[in-house]
């Protein structure tokens, strides 16, 4: 009869044990996952870092060649941009986008290199202020780029609206990353650092 009590009392508890075990290793393993995503993260933070740090692409807004420029307004001047790689890439795809102040700048005949890919997208929102410029390399061993070696990418028109100092800008932080300028690596598909891209421009009458 005592051994029947203990028995009905011992099986209830060792069940409760193992409910409390199990809900301990359950927690466990969570956190372990949790540490093995957040040490994932970090890694690929990391990385992403030495990509952006270390930059293998300069691009140069120029004017005459130079990457300043004197101008006048209601004048029209023709703008380069140059892609001069900091080492030899192959690239699947150069996608670029220039901000610009509507109020201050008019931007028109915007033309791509011809020895190039016809671009997908070549467009001047005057709205928005931003012109966009897509290639995509269909070749599977991608577009080389040797170190060294400028390229001119497209020219375009600039007509100054109004008198001060002013810059041309790459983009590279739009809030939703739309219209951040890339340049992909065809071996690895991914976005390579790249630095420049501003065009300082002072304006007289």
């Amino acid at each position: 009869m005592n051994n029947n009590k203990l028995i009905k009392f011992l099986i209830p508890l060792v069940a409760a044990v193992v409910v409390f075990e199990s809900i301990v290793l359950v927690n466990n393993l969570e956190k372990s996952n949790k540490t093995d995503q957040n040490i994932k993260t970090e890694e690929q933070a990391k990385v992403e870092e030495t990509v952006i740090a270390d930059p293998v692409i300069s691009f140069n807004l120029k004017v005459n060649s130079t990457s300043s420029a004197q101008m006048k307004v209601g004048k029209s001047y023709k703008v380069d941009l140059v892609l001069n790689p900091i080492e030899t890439k192959a690239v699947d795809g150069i996608e670029t986008y220039i901000k610009y102040d509507p109020e201050t700048f008019k931007i028109t005949n915007l033309v791509s290199n011809s020895d190039l890919v016809k671009p997908e997208i070549s467009k001047i929102d005057s709205d928005l202020g931003m012109l966009s410029n897509i290639f995509l390399i269909e070749d599977k061993d991608g577009l080389l780029l040797t170190s060294n070696k400028e390229i001119v990418l497209y020219s375009f028109n600039v007509t100054p609206l109004e008198v001060g100092e002013y810059s041309l800008d790459l983009s590279s932080d739009s809030v939703d990353k739309k219209y951040d300028t890339l340049v992909v690596e065809t071996s690895t598909a991914k976005s390579l650092g790249w630095t420049g891209g501003k065009l300082d421009i002072k304006v007289t009458k």
